[in-house]
């Protein structure tokens, strides 16, 4: 009974040797080694013919976890630990496994468990949200769109979906302006290297002239989403679109203005005219529906801003001038 009990621990305490892919923080190279050891702190492995000795903290997150997993008991408190070890590294996969297997061999740690995968989710929510967020900042469209939506698909019982959904309509605007620099860009060039042909001469801001009132129309239906989620009382989602709009048909009529020297063939001024009008009536439009949810939301020293800067635009404007009216009869700056 002795020499089977000592086998057993010798089994136990044998260094798992098979082979694992590692990655050390100053190796850009991932590499296939066998560990022969680890004390808690430092880790003997075989790379090849050579052992060598490195700190744990030396090798990347991911390869860090394997390490200290080959050397975790079947212990429910262990894996529990390992767990968290990898949850503090944001290896949100790794701990939602370890964590469950956790469970599996000690169901008292239940509770436990559910506390750290639910931390879990809503950290590896918010590190989604902030990849998307850093896509947008460096105008990667394509990128940014899939990762935002991915918050909102797979994480739609976290406060990141909310900022998503938000983060979103900005990235509406912000492909509308990098599109619109691109056509004008293209436009530009093409106009200046076109030859003696009228059509082709043309074609370039005609056709950047129809892609703005496209973008016109597109806006259109984005306040009509504002609208949708107001009347329903969503105020948080539906301000923020109208937001959006206003900023984006300025950015439209803001390009139309400094491109006039462009507009040089029959229809074209008239063209931007049009345009320039109908963007300027749904700002206006849209202003109204802003002022007017944020007046009905008790919201009185923002809708005396947007209200003021609205009046810039259409001073005799009836409905800004009769919500500018309510607003000052409840709100008062001096008296903050």
């Amino acid at each position: 009974m002795r020499y089977i009990a000592l086998m057993l621990a010798l089994l136990l305490a044998a260094a798992p040797l098979w082979a694992v892919k590692l990655k050390l923080k100053a190796d850009p190279e991932e590499f296939e080694a066998a560990v022969l050891s680890f004390d808690g702190e430092n880790v003997t492995y075989r790379r090849g013919r050579k052992e060598l000795t490195a700190k744990l903290a030396d090798f990347e997150h991911a390869s860090a976890f394997e390490i200290k997993k080959q050397y975790t008991l079947e212990d429910g408190a262990r894996w529990l630990e390992l767990a968290r070890f990898a949850l503090h590294r944001a290896l949100y996969t790794q701990a939602h496994d370890t964590a469950r297997q956790a469970a599996s061999l000690d169901p008292q740690l239940q509770p436990q468990v559910d506390r750290l995968l639910n931390t879990a989710r809503y950290l590896q929510a918010d590190a989604l949200l902030e990849r998307g967020s850093v896509a947008l900042d460096e105008q990667k469209i394509d990128e940014a769109r899939r990762l935002l939506t991915q918050v909102i698909e797979q994480f739609a019982d976290t406060p990141a979906k909310v900022k998503a959904e938000i983060l979103l309509g900005t990235l509406d605007r912000v492909a509308l302006e990098i599109k619109a620099k691109e056509l004008e860009e293209a436009a530009r060039k093409a106009q200046e290297v076109a030859d003696a042909d009228e059509r082709k001469k043309r074609k370039p801001i005609d056709d950047w002239l129809n892609e703005l009132a496209a973008q016109v129309e597109a806006q259109r239906e984005v306040k009509r989403s504002g609208d949708t989620e107001c009347v329903a009382n969503r105020i948080h989602k539906g301000l923020p679109l109208y937001e959006n709009v206003v900023k984006a048909l300025e950015t439209i009529r803001k390009q139309i203005e400094e491109n006039r020297h462009y507009y040089t063939f029959r229809g074209q001024i008239e063209q931007a005219n049009s345009i320039d009008k109908a963007a300027k009536t749904l700002m206006v439009d849209t202003y109204e529906r802003w002022v007017y949810y944020l007046y009905f939301n008790a919201r009185y020293d923002v809708a005396a801003g947007v209200c003021n800067t609205a009046l810039k635009l259409a001073p005799s404007d009836r409905r800004l001038l009769s919500l500018k009216v309510d607003i000052d009869n409840m709100y008062d700056p001096l008296q903050k």
